[in-house]
């Protein structure tokens, strides 16, 4: 059995779906003790750190209790979960905990779970002598349910072995689908599907997927993703020098977010793009704050706007105000964290901790950015050298063209900037010029679209990858960086590997 506790975020998103609410129960998640974050793990949906302890149960249980009381007291709450045609009260009873069972479980109910939810609406009167016996029936009912461990949790029972694997059973594929590409229960169609047998063969997986991909909650999660995977939420420490930069307000940071998110997800719906267009497409939205920075003219407002950027200075998210903003001091760029960003993001390979006690940077005196880092970071047998000097700066410095704001430059302290660095991608070092090099570079770049295909098998597999995904993710890899997967079709091609739809040998009891 593999179980995989909700998170908090799929949590809301069920609940408000399970019990058909008008807007989602957002406060009530507030209440909730924050998850761990899983170390050497990118995303939030880890099962091996989602656990449920005594202050997290406590959460649950009131949040249940609250909930049940809001629906069963609220007639038309309560009608919108109803099924049509039943007489008395235990036959119309019965039919409500064989239907709201199906989507609460996500799976038909036995007999037997039939019959236990049938005994607490029977205590029901008894626990709420105020209101009538039916409401009060179904009130812990709801409560049952939503404090049942089906419920919290992912439940995979399927035990029966084929070729070093358990396939999943057709409302099993179902869950894992919607939970991976809408962080939510699965529809009414998607139980249609398992129910018919849709869901045993790779076709009709990949038709509910493509289905799927076409809903609102699937452009959510790709953002999520994408959020993650391009570091945005760092994006809030953008703090730049008020002296230095004059005319760059505090809303900075959150238009850099909002241009990333418009960027994406026009990148990946608007125009069904493939992952080098994340990396090289100049095509963006601008306010005129990030107007300002990018330099653009024509009058711009508080409202984003298409345009195209300079095709002389810009190519890709890597060279939007974003991530160069974010990995940046307060007054100068930070080739270290760009760098690093660049080589655990987007190359997939890890850098250890720095030692203790590491300096600041010294003051320039008259150098250059990366002669201060350089001379600070690079030091002949120094333990700072070994990562630096082969890992770490050669990726960071051909961002030398971008300020600590992202605006463009030629000279950093009355010296022409030195953009030029031979990174070490794929196994190879490749020469470049500057930023713009590199992003072509890294587009071009096998083990980039390795490391992307990576980060989409753990995000929506909800665990780290395994040597099983390793056929996978070198075959993603090489349809993405010769130019024959969108986005979505990469998704797709997750959600209807091997690996999704079986537990992973691994899983095997």
């Amino acid at each position: 059995m593999r179980v995989a506790r909700l998170t908090h975020p799929q949590w809301v998103s069920s609940v408000q779906e399970l019990l058909r609410l008008t807007a989602p129960p957002t406060a009530l998640a507030q209440t909730f003790r924050a998850d761990p974050s899983q170390s050497g793990f990118l995303f939030d949906n880890d099962a091996r750190s989602l656990s449920v302890d005594e202050a997290l149960w406590g959460a649950y249980q009131r949040a249940a209790a609250d909930l049940a009381g809001q629906v069963a007291t609220d007639a038309t709450k309560l009608g919108k979960l109803l099924p049509p045609g039943t007489t008395t009260d235990e036959a119309r009873a019965k039919a409500f905990v064989e239907s709201f069972g199906l989507r609460a479980h996500r799976r038909p109910l036995t007999p037997d779970e039939v019959e236990a939810y049938l005994v607490l609406y029977r205590k029901g009167p008894a626990s709420y002598s105020t209101m009538a016996p039916f409401q009060a029936g179904l009130r812990l009912v709801l409560e049952g349910f939503l404090q049942s461990p089906l419920f919290l949790y992912r439940v995979e029972r399927s035990t029966q072995a084929a070729d070093g694997k358990v396939p999943l059973d057709a409302y099993e594929v179902a869950s894992r689908l919607s939970y991976a590409l809408w962080s939510s229960m699965p529809d009414d169609a998607l139980f249609t599907a398992a129910r018919e047998g849709a869901l045993t063969t790779r076709e009709g997986v990949a038709e509910q997927a493509r289905r799927m991909m076409k809903d609102a909650r699937a452009r959510d999660v790709v953002g999520a993703y994408h959020q993650v995977v391009f570091d945005v939420p760092r994006y809030a420490s953008i703090r730049p020098s008020t002296t230095r930069f004059p005319t760059v307000t505090a809303k900075l940071s959150a238009s850099a977010a909002k241009e990333n998110a418009l960027f994406v997800d026009s990148v990946v719906f608007n125009r069904e793009g493939r992952f080098q267009d994340l990396l090289t497409s100049r095509d963006t939205f601008v306010d005129d704050e990030l107007a300002r920075v990018y330099g653009l003219s024509g009058t711009f407002t508080a409202d984003f706007v298409p345009v195209t950027l300079d095709a002389t200075q810009r190519r890709g998210v890597l060279t939007q105000v974003g991530f160069l903003a974010s990995h940046a001091t307060s007054v100068d760029p930070d080739p270290i964290h760009r760098g690093v960003f660049l080589s655990e993001h987007l190359l997939c390979q890890k850098i250890g901790a720095p030692p203790a006690n590491i300096p600041a940077l010294p003051a320039p005196n008259g150098r250059t950015n990366r002669e201060v880092v350089t001379s600070h970071t690079e030091a002949p047998g120094s333990v700072c050298a070994s990562c630096h000097a082969t890992l770490i700066n050669p990726l960071g410095f051909p961002f030398e063209k971008f300020d600590a704001v992202g605006g463009f430059r030629t000279t950093d302290n009355g010296h022409p900037v030195d953009a030029t660095s031979s990174p070490g991608i794929g196994g190879q070092k490749v020469a470049v010029k500057d930023a713009l090099d590199l992003s072509d570079v890294l587009a071009s770049s096998q083990a980039v679209h390795e490391c992307y295909a990576r980060h989409w098998v753990e995000f929506l597999s909800g665990r780290p990858a395994v040597v099983e995904d390793t056929a996978l993710v070198a075959r993603l890899g090489k349809l993405s960086q010769a130019g024959q997967l969108s986005i979505v079709d990469l998704v797709v091609e997750v959600v209807t590997g091997v690996g999704f739809v079986n537990r992973h040998p691994e899983e095997l009891p």
